[in-house]
Formats: structure tokens, C-alpha cells, sequence
């Protein structure tokens, strides 16, 4: 029975290690290298927290490499993590900090003026030297015995309609279940290469985290500017030779409209999930007969499931 989702990451990480686990842009990490550096950033939230166990720890970075890093560093250290949205007014962020009460916060140089004033220890990712810091796999690995499938794997915020983001928890049996039946419908072996376009406080970005450490399979991290550019997105799709997106439908409403898929060919693209949105039955009847190879899914709202 699976308790913990790191220990499926360290069979990954096994069977994968040279493998390219993350890019971004021109940069990437193979599973190795995002395993150490984790395990690294986990004993040091361990150190700087006094051994806190099941406790949010915030991440306020960019989608980047670094934020993936914290993720599963976080992970490491027994704690859930919870991401921030850099481009939050500082009220919103405060708000969500004053209800949660992260034991820290991982970040980089460039925000750190950014939490004057705010009273939590800070751990500046950029400014770690990974080779350096003191690794105890041992009292990660005690730490982690104490846990249970329930406890909580992540917190994502809601949108604070009613004037305060309320904090919502995932766990890690939640994850299981869904995974175990993505891959009963879907068939996944670690051979997807996923196209991640949603923002890192979104629960897409957690699953496409369970995709990476559960099956192997490489996650292309897409900046959130090329939503705005949909010929740039698709070609951003084709050079990286993505196999599975995950995806709101307006985006591809956007690109059904401008009639880009008869300009830009996918032939990589093997498999499309949508959520979130209706996704209006003219533009998707544009992307199903364009992509005759591609299977497209309607997960509907992945979170209440």
C-alpha cells in the first residue's frame, strides 16, 4: 500500500535517473539532479523549522525549475507545500499567510524585499549552495514513517470571493485514487511529455507534480505569457515534442478561433484533458478533427474529485 507519494518519486528516481525530469526554457534537470537537490532543501526546512512535521511551508516563485525543486524538497522534510502567486498584491498573500501560518517560506532574492515586515524564517532558494548544505537522509526517512496516506500533500487557495482565500488541503491517498484511475483509463508509462501551462497555485500543476514522481514522465514548464501568444505556445508544444496537455479550454478556444492548427501540425500530441470551463462545442470540434491521433478527456472539476 502506498503511504507517501516520495516514495513512488525514489522508485522513479531509481529506474529514471539520467532522464530529464524538468525544462524549462533552455534549462533542465535530470530526476537525479532534482532528487539531491530535493532531499538537500528537505534537510535544510527540517534544521530551519526546529523538525516541524505536517506543517504548510509557502513557496512564492515563478513556474521555474527552482519551484519544483521546493515542491519535493518540502515534500522531503514531511511538510505539505503550498504555492503562491508572485503576481499577488502583497494584501492577498498576507491575508493567506495570517490563516495558514506556513512554519516558512521558500523564495529567491528577488522577492525577499517583498516580505519586509512579514515575521516567518526565509529560505532563499537561489542563494543555497546545494553542494554544501548538511544532508541526514536517516531523520528524513524516520520522519516520514510517522506519516499516513491522509495526511496533507499540498494547499491551494481559493479565490477569496468572499474576501479571504480559504486554504483548501489535498492529501496523499486523494492523489493515489487518481492517479490509479488516470492510468487505468490512460494508460501512462512515463513516456508522456506534458505541456504544463497552468499556474503553479492551480491543482493541474499538482497533478502534472504526481505525472513526474508516480511515472517518470518530463514536464515542460510553459511560461504563462504564451497564453497570450497561441502560435508561440503551439510551437513551444512541437519543439519540446509534447505528447499530453492539460489545459482550461479558453486558451484553445482562442487558437479553434484563429485557425493556428491549420497552420501549426501537433503530431506529438497524443492526449488532452480539459477542465475548469465549458469548452464550447464549435472550437472542440475544431482541435477533434485537426488532431486525429489525440484522445480528449472533459475532467470537468478536477479538485471537487
Amino acid at each position: 500500500m502506498n503511504i507517501h507519494l516520495l516514495d513512488t518519486f525514489e522508485k522513479t528516481v531509481s529506474e529514471c535517473a539520467a532522464k530529464i525530469a524538468v525544462v524549462h526554457n533552455a534549462q533542465s534537470i535530470t530526476f537525479d539532479e532534482l532528487h539531491k537537490k530535493s532531499v538537500c532543501l528537505g534537510s535544510h526546512i527540517v534544521e530551519l523549522t526546529k523538525g516541524c512535521v505536517n506543517t504548510p511551508i509557502a513557496v512564492f516563485l515563478p513556474k521555474e525549475i527552482q519551484t519544483v525543486v521546493a515542491d519535493i524538497g518540502i515534500m522531503y522534510s514531511s511538510n505539505p507545500f503550498m504555492n503562491l502567486d508572485v503576481k499577488t498584491p502583497k494584501e492577498r498573500i498576507v491575508n493567506i499567510l495570517n490563516l495558514i501560518r506556513p512554519a516558512a517560506i521558500i523564495t529567491s532574492s528577488k522577492f525577499e524585499k517583498f516580505f519586509d515586515g512579514i515575521e516567518l524564517p526565509k529560505i532563499l532558494i537561489d542563494q543555497l549552495d546545494f553542494n554544501s548544505l548538511p544532508i541526514s537522509i536517516s531523520k528524513l526517512n524516520q520522519r516520514k514513517t510517522q506519516l499516513i496516506d491522509t495526511d496533507p500533500f499540498c494547499l491551494i487557495n481559493t479565490s477569496g470571493s468572499t474576501g479571504t482565500p480559504k486554504g483548501v488541503v489535498l492529501n496523499h491517498r486523494s492523489f493515489f485514487d487518481f492517479m490509479a484511475v488516470s492510468q487505468e483509463k490512460f494508460g501512462f508509462d512515463g513516456s508522456e511529455i506534458l505541456g504544463s501551462l497552468s499556474p503553479v497555485v492551480f491543482d493541474i500543476f499538482d497533478f502534472e507534480l504526481c505525472m513526474l514522481m508516480m511515472f517518470g514522465s518530463q514536464i515542460v514548464l510553459l511560461d504563462a505569457m504564451l497564453a497570450a501568444f497561441p502560435a508561440r505556445l503551439l510551437e513551444s508544444l512541437v519543439a519540446n515534442h509534447v505528447s499530453f496537455i492539460f489545459w482550461v479550454p479558453s486558451i484553445m478556444v482562442n487558437i479553434a478561433n484563429m485557425q493556428l492548427l491549420d497552420k501549426i501540425a501537433l503530431p506529438d500530441l497524443k492526449l488532452v484533458w480539459f477542465a475548469g470551463e465549458v469548452f464550447p462545442t464549435k472550437q472542440f470540434l475544431v482541435w477533434y478533427d485537426k488532431l486525429p491521433q489525440t484522445k480528449f478527456a472533459n475532467l470537468y472539476g478536477p479538485i471537487e474529485i
